[in-house]
């Protein structure tokens, strides 16, 4: 960026103008608003302060005149004989107090009055307490004399529901008010107001150790009123009032400032851009326009020329003029580009859709010409290449879709087994492979347990573009090596082909490389590595000619998840209720149960009828529910959710590896059980 005394005169004035205009701007902002915001402050305060103050005062003006009517009604009981409880009531409504009681002794009025001073009792002796909380949740205050004859001590009760009220009307009133609450001198609360979405920040103790006044927190003022009576402090105030309307105010001064500002600022780049304008106006068009197509890559954009004196241009209008016609020359070709390159992106596409779907397809006819004799396998080859096609179909989707401005959808990964992807693709191959050719797999647990967060579709098309390729090439036998090793998996896949030229092995995994096939497209191979490398994985190849090739796969492991069990424990006394409304699912499991000695087991064919059941029978407290996902009106999860059973709930479910279904399994903190585990899983019963 060249300096300030190498810039155009034109740009310089641009600059000091425009810049010494926005500084101004934004300093006399700046003081404006914090001189503004500082009155406003302090006039906030002080009008809480004198607020309050005023409070206090009345408030310490009715509680004088409620204990001196409590004087006077005690005055008035002392000359009376002894009353019954009617007449004491009727005595107390006349007399304007809400209770009066009569003890025998000192020692039973200790009984409610355990820090009573020394009060002897006399005929003269008159103690009122300070205002204090009853039990019945009421401030009142306690006024004590003796009667006449000596021989009772009388207790006139005054609640003080003035002051309470008069409290409740002063919070309610005032929208910032958000609580008020009255301390009494021996910092116990009396009476406290808040509203419903406050929250203390700090404790009662600490603010009655700051002094009287205004205390700023954060977004809030608290304000220690002292009510005075006779020169002493008796009570306080402690408030605490919401600085949300002086914070609008301020905002409010702070955003008629910025827009006076920005209209200084503005004025002064529409002065610095006419005079910009007025002494190089065409060459920085002719700048803007170029900026413009570098940043855009937009040919369409034209510099603005004069056609007044067109037989007699000066030199800035010949300069346009050419720019222009270069300019439309480039967009022309530029257009022409972009055709080609659309048409080979659409050719590369199809390319890539028609390799892909081709191994679930010819799956899915193999499985299609079996199904009139075999039932289950055929059915779910053809739901296995389903997915698959299902996959390849959303990919090429999202592709076609893709802008300029967008990025095409990627599979989501999932934490999955790997087992069961890996036997759902050589089961599609063995459906169609011919009688000489031999697909083999080793290492496989009995129960699948190699836990891997991958694309599965992504993973089950590259895996069935590897063993494509191996018949394809020639391969009479393809075998599967399966291990774990460390914190990875790795797959060996060999078969006895013949080989790669050691020239070309470093070419396999390029776009668009094929060898060895007459209708290759040199798709597969590209599409493998990429995926398996996408979600964390390698690829790697040997081979050696006359021999045979060997991939090898490796992955990142997963640890098992808590949630997924690797046995069912159950107490002696427990009761199993299995629900789903698979009958060959159920069955397994009831034979499942009945070989551990399950001894209470309960089956339920669908969700109607196991809630029904609930409904007339509760669920026991210590019972286990194991319950498919999918129940046809509702979901295992629903039922789950709404009986709150947290690990005594087992989810069994095909739909183990789907996100949602694990996050909701670890919200409502029970099991899920992957519905392939369910011959092998270990069912042990134990004592209680």
């Amino acid at each position: 960026m060249p300096s300030f005394s190498q810039m155009k005169f034109s740009r310089k004035v641009f600059l000091t103008i425009f810049g010494m205009a926005t500084f101004t701007a934004i300093v006399i902002s700046t003081i404006v608003y914090e001189s503004l915001s500082k009155g406003r402050s302090q006039d906030f305060a002080e009008s809480y302060i004198d607020h309050m103050n005023l409070f206090a005062k009345t408030l310490a003006g009715v509680e004088a005149s409620q204990s001196q009517i409590a004087k006077n009604a005690a005055e008035v009981i002392r000359h009376q004989g002894a009353l019954n409880d009617r007449e004491r009531q009727e005595m107390a409504r006349y007399l304007g107090v809400d209770e009066i009681n009569f003890y025998s002794s000192r020692k039973d009025l200790l009984k409610l009055f355990p820090s009573l001073p020394d009060y002897a009792g006399g005929p003269s002796s008159v103690y009122q307490t300070e205002m204090i909380l009853g039990g019945d949740g009421k401030v009142g205050q306690h006024t004590l004399v003796a009667s006449k004859d000596g021989k009772r001590i009388i207790e006139v009760m005054m609640d003080f529901d003035d002051i309470t009220q008069l409290l409740r009307a002063m919070a309610q009133h005032d929208e910032d008010n958000l609580s008020l609450e009255l301390v009494n001198a021996n910092q116990e609360s009396l009476f406290k107001i808040r509203r419903e979405d406050f929250q203390d920040t700090v404790t009662l103790a600490e603010a009655l150790t700051w002094k009287d006044g205004v205390h700023w927190q954060k977004d809030r003022l608290i304000v220690l009123t002292p009510i005075i009576e006779d020169g002493k402090v008796k009570n306080r105030l402690v408030t605490t009032i919401s600085t949300r309307t002086l914070q609008n105010e301020l905002r409010k001064i702070q955003q008629i400032l910025i827009m006076v500002s920005l209209g200084l600022i503005l004025i002064s780049w529409i002065l610095s851009k006419i005079l910009t304008k007025i002494l190089l106006g065409k060459i920085e068009s002719i700048r803007t326009t170029l900026a413009k197509i570098t940043t855009t890559q937009n040919y369409s954009e034209r510099v603005p020329v004069s056609h007044t004196d067109e037989n007699h241009p000066n030199e800035l209008e010949q300069l346009g003029q050419n720019l222009n016609r270069m300019l439309e020359t480039m967009q022309s070709h530029q257009s022409r580009l972009l055709e080609a390159e659309r048409d080979k992106a659409k050719s590369q596409i199809a390319a890539q859709v028609a390799h892909d779907i081709r191994s679930p397809l010819m799956s899915m006819n193999m499985a299609l010409s079996q199904i009139e004799n075999v039932a289950l396998e055929p059915l779910a080859l053809i739901k296995s290449a389903v997915a698959r096609i299902s996959g390849i179909v959303q990919k090429l989707s999202a592709t076609s879709a893709k802008t300029e401005n967008t990025i095409p959808n990627v599979e989501a990964p999932k934490l999955t087994l790997v087992e069961p992807l890996i036997a759902s693709v050589v089961n599609e191959h063995r459906v169609r492979k011919t009688e000489n050719q031999n697909l083999t797999v080793y290492g496989f647990n009995t129960m699948p347990n190699t836990w891997s967060v991958v694309q599965v579709s992504e993973l089950q098309t590259a895996l069935s573009n590897l063993i494509n390729n191996a018949f394809e090439a020639g391969a009479n036998e393809v075998v599967l090596n399966f291990r774990v090793q460390g914190k990875e998996w790795i797959l060996e896949i060999k078969d006895n082909g013949k080989g790669i030229p050691q020239t070309l092995l470093e070419k396999i995994f390029e776009r668009s490389f094929t060898h060895g096939k007459a209708t290759g497209t040199g798709l597969g191979l590209f599409q493998a590595k990429t995926a398996i490398e996408w979600s964390g994985g390698n690829l790697k190849a040997t081979s050696e000619e006359g021999r045979g090739t060997t991939f090898t796969l490796t992955h990142p492991l997963e640890k098992k998840p808590s949630w997924a069990p690797v046995s069912l424990e159950i107490q002696s006394n427990q009761e199993v209720f299995f629900v789903d409304d698979d009958h060959h699912v159920l069955m397994t499991w009831q034979e499942r149960a009945l070989k551990a000695h399950v001894p209470k087991v309960r089956l339920f064919s669908s969700a109607e009828t196991f809630l029904d059941h609930c409904q007339k029978h509760p669920f026991p407290a210590d019972a286990i529910l194991v319950i498919d996902q999918n129940l046809g009106s509702t979901t295992g999860l629903n039922i789950l959710s709404e009986m709150n059973l947290g690990p005594r709930g087992i989810l069994c479910t095909t739909d183990f590896d789907e996100k949602s279904v694990q996050d909701q399994v670890k919200k409502l903190k029970v099991f899920l059980i992957p519905k392939i585990w369910i011959s092998q899983i270990e069912i042990k019963v134990r004592n209680s």
